[in-house]
C-alpha cells in the first residue's frame, strides 16, 4: 500500500518539511498504516491512534534525539517509531528479535529510554533534565504520560522532586482509559478539571498588563503573584499542578493538530517546567476501537476461550457467592486478569487500585490481617515491582495473602520487559511462601478452593493461555491429588532418562520426549504442580536408583529456580550422587533475541534441544 505523504517520511526532518496544512491528512495515512499493520501482527492499537497528533507534533516542535523524548509503557511510541525510520520494520512488530511493540534504547538512539511497565517515565525525565542542567545544555526532555500511568504512585514521588527551572515538558494524554477505566482519586480529579478559555486568556493578559508598567511592572507581576492565585482560587477551581510548580498549559484537544503545536511551541518558548493537558480519543479514527477501546487497547493473537486466569476468575466467584470474606484486588488490569467479571458481580469486594502494585500488596495485607481472604492478581512481570512488600507487608508476618500470577513465562509479543520469569526466582527464598503451577484447569480451582482458607502467603502462577495438551491424558498423581507431583510413568520402574518440569513448559517436555522415544529412547516426565515446599520432589528422586539422567527443563531464570534449588537440595542429602542431574533454564538472560528467531530454541527449551540434552 502507497501514501502520498507517510511514504516520504523516514526520519524527523522529513516530517518538519511539510507544509502544516498537509499534516491531518498525514495523520489520517498514519492511523490508515497502524490499523493495517496491527491488525495483522497484534499490538496496541487505540492507544496509539489517539496519540498520532501528539507523537507528530512533538517531532514536528521538538529535535530529537538531541531532545529526550519519553513515553511511558511506551505503548503510545508507535507513530514515533514511524516517524524515527522504523516504518519497514512493522511486519516484524512484537515478534521476537523484531520491532518491540515498547521503546527501547537499543532498538534506536530516537528512544530515549526503555519502557514497558507503567509510572517510570517522569523519574527517568527528571534524571535527563536535571544532569542536562549541571552539563549547561540547551535540550529540552519531553514526558509523554497517559492517565492510566499517572495513577502509579512513582509518578508523584517524581514530580514532587521538579524544579521550576527544568527545560522539562510533561505531556499529560488523558483518555480516561489505562486498559480498564481508570479508577481512583487521581483519575477523578484529571476527569473533573476543566480550566475555562476565560481563566487561561485573564491569566495571559494580566502577565502582560504588568510587565508593560514601567519600573514597577516587574516587581509587581512578581509580589502580586499570590493575589492572582487567590483570585483564581475564588473564581476556578485550585489547580494541582501549578500548585506543585508547573506551568500549566490546558485541557486542550489533543487530536487538534493546531492546538496541540501551538501548546507545545509555547512551552519550549516558556524554557521552564510546564505541564501540558490533553484530551485525547482512544481509538481515534477507527470506529471498533472508538466504541470499545478496553477491546482494541491491546490486539494479540490469542486462542479464544477458556483460559487459566478465566478459570481462576469462575472459581473465585463461586467462592465468592458462599464466603463474604472473599475479595478480589487488581492493578488497572481488571480485564486481563479475568477479574472484571468478579468486579461486576461483586462491586463492593473488588478494588482495582490503579497502577500501583505495591500499595495492591500492602492493602491486601492489610485486609488479610482484618480477618479477609484478598486475593490478588497480578501479571509475574509487574509482581517484580512490589518485591519489599510482599518480603515485609505479608510474608515477615505470614498473613494469607494470595498471589495469583498471570502471564508467567516467557511473553512472545511483549517481550523482554513482560517476561514472567523471574517470580520462582525471587519468591522461592522467602520464608513460609507456597508456590503451586497447576497443571491442568481442574487443578487450578482445586488450588484456589485450597488457598482460600489457608493461614499462610501462596502464590499460584499460570501461563494466559488455554490449558496445558497432554497433561490430563497421560499424567497421573504420585499418591494422591493433594501431592502435587505428577509423573507419566511408574516410580517403581523409572525409565533411564527423566525430565522434570513445571508450568506450561510440560507441553515442549512432553514433544521432546516423542522426539526421543520415536528414536528407540525410553524416557519419563515429572511434572510439578508444588514447588515449594518440595520436600516430597525431593522424596521421590532419593528413592530412585542411581544411574539416572535427570533434566530440569523450567521456563525460568536459572539463578535461584526450581533446579537449582532441587540440585542443592538433594546434594545436601547425598541423593542420586551417581546420577546425572541437569538444569535447561534461562541463563544469566533477559531473552533479547537481536533477530527473528524462535525465543525456546534461543533459550535452549524448544522440543529439539531439550531433546538433545540427552544425546550428548
Amino acid at each position: 500500500m502507497s501514501y502520498k505523504y507517510l511514504d516520504k517520511i523516514n526520519s524527523p526532518a522529513d516530517l518538519k518539511a511539510l507544509g502544516r496544512d498537509e499534516i491531518p491528512e498525514l495523520c489520517s495515512e498514519i492511523r490508515e498504516f497502524l490499523i493495517d499493520k496491527v491488525s495483522k501482527q497484534g499490538g496496541h492499537l487505540a492507544s496509539n491512534l489517539g496519540a498520532t497528533e501528539l507523537s507528530v507534533a512533538i517531532h514536528r516542535v521538538f529535535d530529537s534525539p538531541k531532545d529526550h523524548i519519553i513515553f511511558d509503557v511506551g505503548h503510545q511510541s508507535y507513530v514515533h517509531k514511524i516517524i524515527t525510520g522504523r516504518r519497514d520494520r512493522f511486519d516484524e512488530l512484537r515478534v521476537p528479535g523484531g520491532l518491540s511493540g515498547f521503546t527501547s534504547m537499543r532498538e534506536s538512539e530516537h528512544d530515549a529510554f526503555g519502557a514497558g511497565h507503567s509510572s517510570t517515565s517522569m523519574s527517568a525525565a527528571l534524571g535527563y533534565a536535571e544532569s542536562d542542567k549541571m552539563l549547561g545544555n540547551d535540550n529540552f526532555t519531553v514526558c509523554v504520560i497517559g492517565d492510566g500511568a499517572y495513577t502509579g504512585g512513582m509518578i508523584h514521588e517524581a514530580i514532587n522532586n521538579c524544579k521550576p527551572d527544568l527545560r522539562l515538558i510533561v505531556i499529560l494524554n488523558e483518555n480516561g482509559m489505562s486498559i480498564s477505566t481508570n479508577k481512583g482519586a487521581f483519575a477523578s480529579y484529571l476527569s473533573g478539571v476543566r480550566m475555562s478559555r476565560g481563566y487561561l486568556s485573564v491569566k495571559g493578559t494580566a502577565e502582560s498588563i504588568l510587565s508593560r508598567i514601567p519600573v514597577l511592572g516587574k516587581p509587581l507581576r512578581s509580589c502580586l503573584s499570590w493575589i492572582k492565585n487567590t483570585v483564581k482560587r475564588l473564581i476556578f477551581k485550585s489547580n494541582y499542578f501549578e500548585d506543585l510548580g508547573f506551568y500549566y498549559l490546558g485541557p486542550i484537544d489533543g487530536n487538534d493538530y493546531n492546538k496541540v503545536e501551538k501548546a507545545l511551541t509555547k512551552a519550549k518558548k516558556l524554557n521552564k517546567c510546564v505541564f501540558i493537558h490533553l484530551k485525547t480519543q482512544k481509538g481515534k479514527g477507527c470506529e471498533d476501537a472508538e466504541l470499545a477501546p478496553e477491546v482494541f487497547h491491546s490486539i494479540t493473537g490469542s486462542a479464544t476461550g477458556s483460559t487459566y486466569h478465566s478459570e481462576f476468575a469462575e472459581e473465585l466467584i463461586s467462592l465468592a457467592e458462599t464466603d463474604e470474606k472473599v475479595v478480589a484486588i487488581t492493578a488497572a488490569m481488571g480485564v486481563g486478569t479475568g477479574l472484571s467479571e468478579f468486579g461486576e458481580k461483586y462491586s463492593d469486594r473488588y478494588f482495582d487500585v490503579g497502577i500501583a502494585e505495591e500499595h495492591a500488596l500492602t492493602f491486601a495485607a492489610g485486609l488479610a490481617a482484618n480477618g479477609f481472604k484478598p486475593f490478588t492478581a497480578i501479571y509475574s512481570t509487574f509482581l517484580q515491582r512490589g518485591y519489599d512488600n510482599i518480603i515485609h507487608d505479608i510474608a515477615l508476618q505470614d498473613l494469607p495473602v494470595k498471589l495469583l500470577i498471570d502471564r508467567a513465562g516467557i511473553a512472545l509479543h511483549d517481550g523482554a520487559t513482560h517476561h514472567g520469569i523471574f517470580d520462582v526466582s525471587f519468591l522461592s527464598h522467602i520464608p513460609g511462601m507456597e508456590i503451586i503451577a497447576p497443571a491442568t484447569f481442574e487443578s487450578l480451582h482445586r488450588y484456589v478452593r485450597y488457598a482460600k482458607d489457608a493461614t499462610h502467603p501462596i502464590a499460584i502462577r499460570y501461563a494466559n493461555s488455554p490449558e496445558c495438551i497432554g497433561v490430563t491424558e497421560s499424567f497421573e498423581y504420585f499418591g494422591d491429588e493433594t501431592s502435587g507431583i505428577l509423573t507419566d510413568f511408574d516410580i517403581e520402574n523409572a525409565p533411564e532418562k527423566i525430565f522434570i518440569t513445571y508450568g506450561k513448559q510440560v507441553e515442549r517436555v512432553i514433544e521432546a520426549k516423542n522426539i526421543l522415544n520415536e528414536g528407540g529412547i525410553d524416557a519419563g516426565i515429572i511434572l510439578v504442580e508444588r514447588i515449594k515446599p518440595m520436600s516430597l520432589l525431593v522424596e521421590i528422586l532419593s528413592k530412585l536408583s542411581a544411574g539416572r539422567h535427570i533434566l530440569v527443563a523450567e521456563e525460568g531464570i536459572r539463578n535461584g529456580g526450581l533446579g537449582m534449588t532441587l540440585l542443592a537440595e538433594l546434594a545436601e542429602r547425598g541423593a542420586l550422587t551417581d546420577s546425572r542431574i541437569e538444569v535447561a533454564a534461562i541463563d544469566d538472560s533477559f531473552v533479547l533475541p537481536d533477530k527473528v528467531i524462535d525465543v525456546y530454541d534461543y533459550v535452549g527449551l524448544s522440543p529439539k534441544r531439550l531433546a538433545l540434552r540427552f544425546l550428548v
